[in-house]
């Protein structure tokens, strides 16, 4: 079927089509080399992306500005629950202010009802001794914050995953719509951010989520068992 008549059905596709095609015809009007060259190659790497984007995967790179649509899925209607693994291999995790924005967020809608929030979340052993009982107080205090608010909220020590490396890293699974990996830097920054809205990759979050739910103990019952005086 010819791509203008079928994208005609979706006005809104239909109207970015139409804007995409009067840029390139603009561009092929140009003759100079050098402009060329460089044109195409942005143009090819655009394509790229927009390959990506049409099979549902959309990346961010080092920037801050996916947490608006992380806000805008979970605030979204019919989003009841979001799971989410931390791994927290700095005591900086969610320490900047977008961080500190997206837990209020998290803690919002959690206490509000609007939203059930489970987290998992993997301590680097740096943060987490095996002869210590709890966290570092730095990270602890991320933690128990949560924990106060109601959030479900459970703990491992990334030495314990050794045997399954794959289940160490930073998702959110957003109900049956997305899921979301997350890459930060040495100081807790993101760098890099994919959204995943196929639903095979959904499944097999859920699955990797269960997996992990095997090594992980409850924050509440590390509670019970010791003092979290420094």
């Amino acid at each position: 079927m010819n791509t203008a008549l079928a994208l005609a059905r979706d006005s809104e596709v239909f109207d970015v089509y139409q804007g995409i095609g009067k840029h390139l015809q603009n561009v092929s009007w140009r003759n100079d080399p050098i402009f060329r060259e460089v044109a195409l190659g942005r143009i090819s790497k655009l394509s790229t992306e927009l390959g990506q984007i049409s099979e549902g995967v959309i990346s961010f790179q080092g920037t801050e500005t996916w947490r608006l649509v992380y806000e805008t899925l979970l605030r979204s209607r019919g989003l009841f629950l979001y799971r989410s693994v931390s791994w927290i291999n700095t005591d900086r995790y969610w320490q900047d202010e977008p961080g500190r924005q997206s837990l209020r967020l998290n803690l919002e809608l959690h206490e509000s009802e609007q939203l059930k929030v489970e987290r998992i979340a993997i301590v680097a052993d740096e943060y987490w001794p095996v002869d210590e009982p709890l966290p570092a107080s730095r990270i602890r205090q991320w933690i128990h914050e949560q924990h106060v608010a109601g959030i479900w909220i459970k703990l491992v020590r990334q030495s314990q995953l050794a045997g399954e490396t794959d289940l160490v890293a930073d998702i959110g699974i957003y109900g049956t719509r997305a899921v979301g990996h997350q890459t930060l830097d040495d100081t807790g920054r993101t760098v890099k951010f994919k959204l995943n809205f196929n639903m095979d990759q959904i499944l097999q979050a859920e699955e990797r989520w269960k997996r992990l739910d095997v090594y992980a103990t409850a924050y509440g019952d590390l509670l019970d068992q010791f003092s979290i005086d420094d």
